[in-house]
């Protein structure tokens, strides 16, 4: 029993420690700092997903958009241009939209997802 008490203490206190000296833009700027193929992709990804999910869409769409500049290619690629483009459409940024749609449609011609990008050009055909 006590050996959980000592294993949860650590962990909140690591915890603790990170929420005060470490935030997300923190994390961006090592991703950027440090280009390491095999993390830096999945910090930018995971960034942005934090910052959509706190409703921070200029910060995801910074993300996103550092990930799919510093590395084009990769297994992120697909996830990040569809999440771009739903973070671009929250922020009113069309143009963002059409060139990554458009770019996901030639990249991933036989993609599962690829209807959801037709559906979305199709939103913001006009705007």
């Amino acid at each position: 029993m006590k050996i959980w008490l000592v294993i949860g203490a650590l962990l909140y206190g690591g915890y603790w420690y990170a929420s005060r000296h470490y935030d997300f833009q923190t994390a961006l700027e090592y991703a950027k700092k440090n280009p390491s193929p095999k993390l830096a992709p999945a910090i930018d990804y995971y960034v942005g997903l934090a910052y959509y999910q706190r409703a921070e869409y200029g910060k995801s769409q910074e993300a996103f958009t550092q990930l799919l500049t510093d590395y084009p290619t990769g297994q992120y690629t697909d996830k990040a241009l569809l999440r771009l483009s739903e973070v671009a459409m929250k922020n009113r940024d069309y143009d963002t939209v059409r060139a990554t749609l458009t770019r996901f449609k030639e990249e991933f011609p036989k993609h599962s997802q690829r209807n959801i990008a037709e559906q979305r050009l199709e939103l913001i055909y006009n705007k």
